[in-house]
């Protein structure tokens, strides 16, 4: 009985691997996961177009994802599935975190000062009606963008 294998083909590009190949330096697609990814996204460093589900990139060489298993992957995958959840927790403690979570910075500032400029206005009692609508803006705003967001990923992956 012989093996037929020294060999492994990419699924993705096809191309021929040694069997101790992890990511295809072709299309830079992790050859050790069952998601091929058809769908093209671009490098976040060199801005070439590559497979969305590439691990690294093969034109520059840089990691677009962490390895599968890896605690940051997971932690994202984490947020990324239950992301309105996520982000409305978070400004639930703190108006404006759950937009950084959502990765709008400029919203998520604004939100913060415009809960401490309500938090200031509690001095001139105008702030007991302020701080609660802002507060309850934050949390609302921040769950209605993460659930459009999850379910983007979700249509994606």
């Amino acid at each position: 009985m012989s093996t037929l294998t020294d060999h492994t083909y990419c699924r993705s590009c096809g191309t021929d691997l040694p069997d101790d190949t992890d990511v295809c330096p072709e299309c830079g697609v992790n050859v050790r996961t069952d998601d091929v990814g058809t769908p093209t996204a671009y490098c976040r460093t060199c801005g070439e177009e590559i497979k969305a589900a590439a691990e690294i990139c093969p034109h520059c060489g840089v990691r677009q994802r962490s390895p599968p298993g890896s605690a940051t992957a997971d932690l994202s995958a984490f947020v990324a599935e239950n992301r309105a959840i996520v982000a409305a927790a978070a400004s639930f403690f703190l108006p404006g975190l759950g937009q950084l979570v959502n990765e709008e910075v400029g919203k998520g500032i604004v939100v913060f000062v415009a809960f401490l400029a309500a938090t200031f206005s509690l001095v001139v009692l105008v702030g007991f009606l302020a701080v609660p609508v802002v507060w309850a803006y934050g949390v609302y705003d921040a769950y209605v963008t993460g659930k459009r967001l999850q379910e983007e990923y979700r249509a994606t992956y």
